[in-house]
């Protein structure tokens, strides 16, 4: 789908929430005049004063290097008004940044940018619910910056005008789903990368929770084909995934898994715009993730039995991807989900053992899947979108090469500081301080899980 660029009058949506003084100058900023020639670099190149040849995510120089490249922002100039804009005045737009996420920051939520429900299509909501315009004006602000460890003020701000938004939209909206859960979902963003490695927000996933829950109780979005319902259930399933191992198992998980499968079975093979076609294997990587948690704090309430019914789910997925790039990453995240098990298994003998060699037998098997998985995402080139989606099997597989695994350590090195230079999370470069702990205390000869690892540090890294 064709999205058309577009300029921004001084412009307002409605809300009673006013900009403070200090923001004005920002609100008035235009998108500077255009160049014959690009000069801009990044950041590296610039501090060295050497050319940059400017390659996305991260050009070669860095590369070469093995450097953290960081970009520099190149936005088009907007030649088409919107009628949208004609509103009510009451909250200003900020056009750079509302610029900012519809070219730039939302491209990191979907796998294919000219088919982005995230970006300009986004409008009409944002034109209703002023809670998600400050949301994607806060996470516009620290984006751009690479989400400092010192939050922008401009992004402080619009965050708080965010929740002041959402918690007024909740009491006096009876049900507008979507905007409500990309609101939560985007607070979460800015929340995870708040540099605050124990917060993987929490609180923000329980509320989109709610929502889902909410939604599945409607029986008019289970027996329809409401693509809102069906954008908002895929989201959180990819949500879900990432989070499900970071849950405590002592909390109330809140979910009816039940409803829930019964959701995932009637999308089937609907191609979301966040991860493709693959909504049933997130689900059932998600519930690993729960199970694995669960083992890993109580080794003795394994259950076997449970165990060959999740690799069961896990072998037996299948899909026809559209192509092979995004085949290469769904075959990443089923041997993350078999590396998980295994992994987790073998944690589980060792603390409560019955039979030494069971644990140590499994240790080829898991090499196996892991260099599986590394090969499957350095398959995909480090220009396609698909980059943002592997964090979470890079850490996975990731932790378990050894000394001889040289050349794949390096390329989980180069994934890692080029995802970081594509989403800008500072969660990926402390992926990569995982796995470089990790391999130190292998090399050593005493090897870690890496999720007993994270937790020991009191890391909960939201990953993905």
């Amino acid at each position: 789908m064709y999205f058309p660029s577009l300029r921004f009058k001084q412009a307002m949506v409605s809300s009673s929430v006013h900009p403070s003084p200090s923001t004005q100058q920002e609100h008035e900023s235009r998108p500077g005049r255009p160049r014959n020639k690009s000069k801009l670099g990044c950041r590296e190149c610039k501090t060295k004063r050497v050319k940059c040849d400017e390659a996305y995510p991260t050009c070669k120089r860095c590369q070469r290097q093995g450097l953290v490249c960081s970009s520099v922002p190149r936005l088009t100039q907007w030649q088409v008004e919107t009628p949208w804009l004609s509103l009510q005045p009451k909250t200003h737009v900020n056009r750079r940044l509302l610029q900012f996420w519809l070219e730039k920051a939302s491209q990191a939520l979907v796998i294919d940018p000219e088919n982005n429900p995230f970006s300009f299509s986004i409008l009409k909501h944002v034109a209703q619910s002023p809670a998600l315009l400050h949301a994607i004006q806060s996470v516009s602000a620290s984006h751009e910056q690479y989400f400092p460890a010192k939050t922008p003020i401009l992004a402080l701000e619009e965050r708080g005008k965010a929740i002041v938004c959402l918690r007024r939209e909740i009491n006096q909206i009876q049900r507008a789903p979507y905007t409500q859960f990309l609101t939560i979902m985007l607070l979460a963003l800015m929340q995870i990368a708040d540099h605050d490695p124990k917060d993987y927000g929490k609180q923000h996933l329980f509320g989109a929770r709610t929502l889902i829950n909410n939604m599945l109780q409607d029986t008019s979005m289970l027996t329809t084909n409401d693509p809102v319902f069906r954008l908002c259930l895929g989201s959180y399933l990819y949500w879900d995934m990432c989070s499900s191992f970071l849950v405590e198992p002592c909390e109330p998980q809140g979910l009816d898994l039940s409803t829930l499968s019964l959701a995932v079975h009637r999308m089937g093979d609907w191609h979301h715009p966040m991860y493709g076609t693959c909504s049933r294997l997130l689900l059932i990587i998600a519930n690993i993730g729960r199970y694995c948690r669960q083992i890993h704090d109580m080794p003795q309430n394994r259950n076997p039995m449970q165990e060959a019914i999740l690799e069961a789910q896990l072998r037996a997925w299948t899909t026809s991807p559209p192509n092979p790039d995004l085949g290469h990453l769904y075959e990443a995240f089923r041997n993350h989900g078999l590396v998980f098990i295994y992994r987790s298994r073998a944690h589980a003998q060792r603390a409560c053992p019955t039979d030494p060699d069971v644990a140590e037998s499994q240790e080829p098997l898991i090499l196996q899947y892991a260099e599986q998985t590394i090969r499957h995402l350095i398959s995909i080139p480090e220009s396609s979108n698909y980059l943002n989606f592997q964090s979470l099997p890079l850490l996975t597989a990731g932790s378990e090469l050894n000394e001889s695994n040289g050349f794949l350590r390096d390329q989980v090195r180069g994934r890692l500081r080029a995802i970081y230079s594509l989403n800008r999370l500072p969660a990926n470069l402390m992926a990569l301080q995982l796995v470089e702990d990790l391999w130190d205390t292998r090399d050593s000869g005493n090897p870690s899980f890496w999720l007993s690892h994270t937790l020991q540090k009191d890391w909960r890294l939201l990953l993905g």
